[in-house]
């Protein structure tokens, strides 16, 4: 390999290993696993991180059995600390957060338009972060 292709490779890795630390994940290696249970709104990822989306089926990286629509986020790297992604609901018209649920698990508390996800070790390195929505309930 040429000296030039070398010196271009670097900077490539370099610039994402910078851009996953700015983004709070100095320590990465962790897969955000996320959508919207039964429609009515979606779901992204912060800024930093939705570039690097992919539908669950269609990523090698996605190590579950992800429902349609899910979308995984591969953050690279060694396993060790933890990574947080924060995620943004955004509910169709006359729709609200109902809950959110992190690996299965009802997130108690949360109603709102926003999810912090930490994954660790503990999670075997995934995170699977769902949002339900719920109509809003008419004023009588």
């Amino acid at each position: 390999m040429n000296k030039n292709k070398t010196v271009i490779i670097l900077i490539v890795i370099l610039t994402l290993t910078l851009s996953f630390m700015l983004a709070g994940c100095s320590d990465y290696g962790y897969s955000f696993h996320y959508r919207v249970v039964d429609g009515n709104g979606e779901i992204k990822a912060e800024t930093n991180f939705e570039e690097y989306s992919y539908l669950c089926n269609e990523c090698e990286y996605c190590e579950l059995d992800c429902p349609e629509g899910s979308r995984v986020i591969p953050t690279l790297g060694n396993k060790k600390g933890s990574c947080a992604i924060t995620f943004l609901a955004i509910p169709d018209e006359g729709y609200q957060v109902k809950e959110w649920l992190y690996n299965g698990k009802v997130v108690e508390g949360n109603k709102t338009n926003t999810y912090t996800a930490i994954v660790t070790n503990k999670d075997n390195y995934n995170g699977v972060i769902e949002v339900v929505f719920e109509k809003i309930p008419e004023n009588k």
